[in-house]
């Protein structure tokens, strides 16, 4: 095994045991002393394999997002639905693993850390932002071809529509930690279909 896969594979399994930590405790209540205890490895490893704790904070959002957000595009591209249903897969695959997976009591790691370091860390809202805008993006591609085979009202400003879901879904996220209840998302999905989706 190359020098470079074993330093791939052990910066990988820092980031594994990490990334749980920085998504129930957020970015100023995880320690780097805290992510080297839950990875069994020295501290000084950690300098090795990542610059500060924002890098590490950075690859574990790209770390995020592959894992979490790869199922859910393959959805959202799946062309052997319609435009719109493909739409909706998506939406409700996305609020079924916040549900079960997650116990409607971590939310979204990205959507936690924007909130606690977005007036702090330009650095880390910026890779938030891009990869919200990634997602955005992809929606928004679903959505107009929905439109254009006339499953979405004509009238609907599509990009619009998509950063409003996008939006009252980041709020449930909130809501449904507070009250560690899933009726926020499921709110967000029923009002999407009556208002978008019908």
């Amino acid at each position: 095994m190359s020098k470079t896969v074993k330093h791939e594979i052990k910066a990988d399994s820092l980031l594994e045991k990490g990334m749980e930590i920085i998504w129930s405790k957020g970015y100023n209540g995880t320690s780097v002393n805290d992510i080297v205890k839950a990875a069994d490895v020295p501290k000084g490893s950690f300098y090795f394999y990542f610059d500060s704790k924002e890098d590490f904070v950075i690859k574990a959002l790209d770390k995020y997002f592959t894992t979490q957000v790869t199922p859910a595009l393959v959805i959202l591209r799946d062309k052997s639905f319609s435009a719109k249903q493909r739409l909706i897969n998506f939406y409700e695959y996305r609020i079924e693993v916040v549900k079960k997976e997650l116990e409607c009591k971590n939310g979204c790691m990205a959507c936690n850390l924007s909130n606690e370091m977005a007036e702090h860390n330009e650095n880390i809202r910026e890779a938030v932002l891009e990869k919200h805008d990634t997602i955005k993006a992809e929606i928004i591609k679903v959505a107009l071809e929905a439109q254009k085979q006339g499953e979405i009202d004509s009238s609907i400003d599509v990009i619009n529509m998509v950063e409003f879901i996008e939006d009252a879904g980041k709020g449930a996220m909130t809501s449904m930690k507070e009250t560690q209840s899933a009726y926020p998302m499921d709110n967000v999905m029923n009002m999407t279909r009556q208002l978008f989706l019908k």
